[in-house]
């Protein structure tokens, strides 16, 4: 059974994976995310908060 994570995030922050016994776990890629606020926005539950990063200002791209 697999969530709604892993079908909204266009980066693949949330991935589904098999654990031994046949079951699947959640694992989030932080190391992913580009900040779209997708998972915020997306999510049925509501359960994810969204923090922006870099003291709330959100990233700051130098060359956009």
């Amino acid at each position: 059974m697999r969530g709604p994570e892993s079908r909204y995030c266009p980066a693949g922050v949330y991935e589904f994976v098999e654990t031994g016994d046949g079951h699947e776990r959640l694992v989030i890629n932080a190391q992913n995310c580009v900040h779209c606020k997708t998972c915020d926005v997306k999510v049925p539950t509501q359960n994810i908060v969204w923090v922006p990063p870099e003291g709330g200002g959100g990233p700051n791209y130098t060359d956009m």
